[in-house]
């Protein structure tokens, strides 16, 4: 008999989800398409759902999620609630609500921040995409998904180390930064972290030490505490232990960034530089404004030439 999911009910709280797929356990299916393309999927319900996303890690055949559900206290007005539910469904007429009828506005904000009734729709979603691209039937989780309550004083820190932590422990990558199917990965080679204004707003709140910190001093902290964990793992001690954090603080080189983009050599649209791209993407592009106002990606080679890369990175495998 199944037991009912152990959810806070009344106020906050944060929590540390994951699943696994069904089948052997050494089995790790998930190919860079794929966890790409779970990514993406949490990516976009994070536009419907009032749940605070702060980290996310997929394996070859798991992932990790850490979010802050939020009470009903801290809801937004039903003007806000109609808009976000409404423009997620494209206004679709058999899916609006009125801001004005704080029945169904409720009754929405309600499972905005339900954990179980996200992870049904999210793993939902992402067995469909899985199956059609794969070319098979049934079911792909293993069982109902994990969930562990977390305490923001200590807790949350450690869950979101141990969550971006995992692909160095399965020795895939020797830096979480090098893994690009994460939270942490992302950050590290694109420069943006995927949900930078809850990573901010909640870990800064874990302990006194980060509590008045930027952005970019918390980020320098966490990373400093990701590269003690993996020196220490590594047998590192004393000083060198102190050196290997203090490096990690810093962070790598521009031309060490500029290898983690390596794949823009195989996923890009255009490569080059900004008049090259400019010129050759209004062959496809026929609104110069749009043009104009997308975002390139940049990096600095070890030669110290800038290179420019038009095209979000393929999310399919078509």
């Amino acid at each position: 008999m199944r037991t009912a999911r152990q959810k806070v009910i009344g106020k906050g709280c944060y929590y540390h989800l994951m699943n696994r797929l069904a089948g052997y356990k050494n089995d790790y299916p998930f190919s860079d398409v794929d966890r790409e393309h779970g990514m993406q999927l949490v990516v976009n319900f994070a536009n419907y759902y009032l749940l605070e996303f702060i980290s996310m890690c997929w394996m070859g055949n798991h992932f990790h999620i850490v979010l802050y559900a939020p009470s009903r206290d801290e809801l937004p007005d039903n003007k806000t609630i109609a808009e976000r539910h409404n423009s997620y469904y494209n206004y679709r007429l058999d899916k609006m609500i009125d801001a004005g009828n704080s029945i169904d506005c409720a009754l929405v904000a309600e499972k905005m921040i339900d954990i179980s009734r996200f992870m049904k729709n999210f793993q939902q979603a992402f067995v469909v995409y899985y199956n059609r691209a794969h070319e098979r039937r049934g079911h792909l989780w293993t069982d109902r998904f994990k969930s562990v309550i977390l305490d923001r004083m200590g807790a949350l820190w450690s869950a979101v180390k141990y969550v971006e932590l995992n692909p160095v422990r399965a020795k895939l990558v020797s830096d979480p930064a090098d893994y690009r199917h994460s939270t942490w990965g992302w950050l590290s080679g694109s420069g943006k972290h995927l949900f930078a204004d809850n990573f901010f707003k909640h870990m800064r709140h874990c302990k006194e030490s980060v509590a008045n910190c930027s952005m970019q001093e918390l980020v320098a902290v966490f990373r400093g505490e990701l590269g003690r964990i993996i020196a220490v793992e590594t047998g590192i001690r004393g000083e060198e232990l102190d050196r290997a954090v203090q490096k990690a603080k810093k962070g790598v080189s521009m031309p060490l960034r500029y290898l983690r983009r390596t794949r823009h050599w195989t996923d890009g649209g255009i490569i080059g530089s900004k008049e090259f791209i400019f010129n050759t993407a209004m062959h496809f592009v026929k609104e110069r404004d749009k043009l104009l106002k997308r975002q390139l990606s940049c990096g600095e080679n070890v030669n110290g030439e800038y290179l420019y890369c038009y095209k979000r990175l393929i999310m399919s495998s078509g």
